[in-house]
């Protein structure tokens, strides 16, 4: 079977960085592929290039014609004053194409001589098609009504706001929806990070529509659940090129672990070999039999130009450890907190502790209130009902989501230097950087010049730095690849002290947690086990689900974008139990965001 999609000896370098030198790949038909590699390795590179945003330097990519796809960057690409209907409205890639080609023939027909040409009526036949197929594809760019805005909550006022004044996690809502919109007249999707800024649930939806579609996928991600359920086949980009391996994530590393093993015996074979054919030479010019040294030298040059390849590259680690302080049995206890913020509530009622040996896993839908949670745990808020206690001796470290406590304006060396009063020498501080691969004059630079994976380890450096017996850490792995996430994770593991994190990374919270922590309805429930023990518990499904029956109160509008039905301030909503899955999560999204109040039946 022809692949969709082929890639042949490609070469690309952005100005003398090379990205892809002698890169080879296939993606077939209904193929569910993943695309692994470390950060800055040139995955987003390859989805730019089959989206055509940019143009190879060499090789050839080949595409199945009339290919029609869905494409979500990892960077938007959206200018920042466009309305966000335009966005979800703009004419799709599969039209833009028909139009570059449509002009392209209709260049033809401009030519005097145009219908002299033998296969003048081949061409006009694929004009009259293109027209056609033009039509059909520009009415299905216009993804504004789709059913996706429900699964992914993006309401209706939101259409009438410019691109850059949404939030992160709402830019990625509306591009994911543009990307998966009628993905069953698409041949394959192009995702590139889609679960960056989604919480757990929006990211089981996006995983289970994955599963159910019939289009070829293309999927970078650093979620390794959603990798190991969805893909087939994973493709990485590594030495510069493009290597198959079998199977999902978890098959992968297996494979890649034992090719490595086996590379560096091969290897270590031949340079073992090569050692002992120098002794020999050395030893033939002892004796001075000089015909036996030219023919083992010719015998070395030859082994020196066979030099088995390199194996997988190995992951850039970093030395990571926190450090315990020492007060011991320390317990942090909130009782029948509640906040409110901005006139809507966002929980009330919770009961809650943190003592020695947890290690807890916050989750919830955006909106709900986790950050906001931590902050009154810390001491960072007050609670507008309820009380708090911390153990006196108890010494608490906060990690902020996106590395929010950095001065961007201090250089990097500034900036660990400025964790100790007085501060420390600068070795010491060239030490802990050094850990985290920041070295050389790359101390100098400015910390607004980072990378968001730079930030996010140069804010761990500076949080191992000093002793805590309480880690409270808001989204620690945003921006790290699965290796660095793997670091963290084992890091937290072993430490001895108590953890409370926030993290819609479902595998990081597996291997970190042995308790959930649940937002929803309002209300916080805490259950025992690893994230996929909990959250697949029965009671858990009991928390998280609708009940029998409820109404909903309207605050704000909400349009159930299935069936065109818009529900505003002062309605009542009132299930029947017939509603489908995309309406249930339309009403859990427009609850999280304050939109909607279940009545108590």
């Amino acid at each position: 079977m022809e692949p969709i999609i082929a890639g042949r000896d490609l070469r690309k370098a952005w100005g003398s960085t090379i990205v892809l030198e002698h890169a080879d790949f296939t993606i077939h038909a209904g193929e569910k592929v993943a695309l692994v590699g470390p950060n800055g390795a040139g995955k987003s590179t390859l989805f730019r290039l089959i989206a055509g945003e940019t143009q190879l330097d060499l090789g050839d990519l080949v595409m199945k014609e009339g290919l029609r796809y869905g494409y979500l960057p990892q960077v938007p690409n959206v200018p920042p004053e466009t309305v966000v209907r335009d966005v979800l409205s703009a004419q799709s890639p599969e039209a833009q194409r028909i139009e570059a080609e449509l002009a392209e023939v209709e260049a033809w027909m401009a030519q005097p001589d145009a219908w002299d040409s033998t296969d003048a009526t081949a061409r006009m036949a694929r004009y009259e098609t293109l027209h056609a197929a033009l039509g059909t594809a520009v009415s299905r760019s216009d993804v504004t009504n789709d059913p996706i805005l429900n699964d992914l909550g993006v309401s209706e006022e939101l259409l009438d706001q410019r691109f850059d004044s949404l939030s992160g996690g709402e830019k990625s809502k509306v591009l994911t929806a543009r990307a998966l919109a009628n993905a069953k007249e698409k041949d394959v999707l192009l995702l590139d990070e889609p679960t960056n800024h989604m919480d757990v649930d929006t990211i089981e939806t996006i995983e289970e529509f994955l599963l159910e579609i019939d289009a070829a996928l293309l999927l970078a991600s650093h979620d390794k659940f959603l990798l190991d359920a969805v893909a087939q086949k994973v493709l990485e980009v590594d030495h510069l090129r493009i290597l198959e391996y079998d199977g999902n994530y978890t098959d992968y590393r297996v494979q890649r672990d034992a090719l490595a093993r086996a590379r560096e015996a091969q290897r270590n074979r031949h340079l073992k070999e090569m050692k002992r054919q120098l002794a020999i030479i050395e030893e033939f010019k002892a004796r001075k039999v000089y015909e036996q040294v030219l023919s083992r030298k010719l015998r070395v040059e030859k082994m020196q130009r066979e030099t088995p390849e390199a194996g997988p590259t190995e992951a850039r680690a970093f030395r990571l450890a926190f450090k315990a302080g020492g007060s011991g049995h320390g317990v942090v206890r909130l009782e029948g907190i509640a906040k409110s913020h901005g006139g809507r509530l966002l929980f009330s009622d919770v009961d809650f502790e943190l003592g020695k040996g947890d290690k807890v896993g916050l989750v919830g839908p955006n909106g709900a209130g986790k950050t906001t949670l931590l902050e009154i745990l810390i001491g960072q808020q007050e609670a507008d009902a309820g009380s708090v206690h911390r153990s006196r001796s108890l010494n608490v470290g906060y990690f902020a989501q996106e590395a929010e406590e950095l001065d961007f304006s201090r250089t990097l060396l500034e900036e660990v230097m400025s964790i100790r009063k007085p501060p420390p020498p600068e070795g010491w501080a060239r030490g802990l950087l050094g850990r985290f691969w920041f070295r050389g004059d790359s101390v100098y630079g400015k910390v607004g010049n980072l990378s968001g994976g730079e930030r996010a380890r140069l804010a761990l450096a500076k949080f191992i730095a000093l002793e805590y017996d309480l880690l409270v850490l808001d989204e620690p792995t945003n921006h790290l690849d699965i290796e660095s996430q793997e670091i963290v994770g084992a890091a937290l593991k072993g430490y001895p002290g108590i953890v409370l994190v926030v993290s819609h990374n479902r595998s990081f919270l597996n291997e970190v947690c042995n308790k959930i922590a649940v937002i929803a309805h309002q209300r916080l429930a805490v259950f025992q086990g690893t994230f996929r023990d909990s959250w697949a518990a029965a009671k858990m499904a009991e928390f998280m689900a609708v009940k029998t029956k409820p109404k909903y109160r309207v605050f704000r509008v909400v349009k159930d974008w299935e069936t065109g039905t818009s529900y505003r301030g002062g309605d009542t909503i009132t299930l029947t139990g017939a509603e489908t899955q995309a309406f249930l999560r339309l009403l859990r999204w427009a609850e999280a965001a304050g939109r909607v109040e279940r009545l108590e039946s």
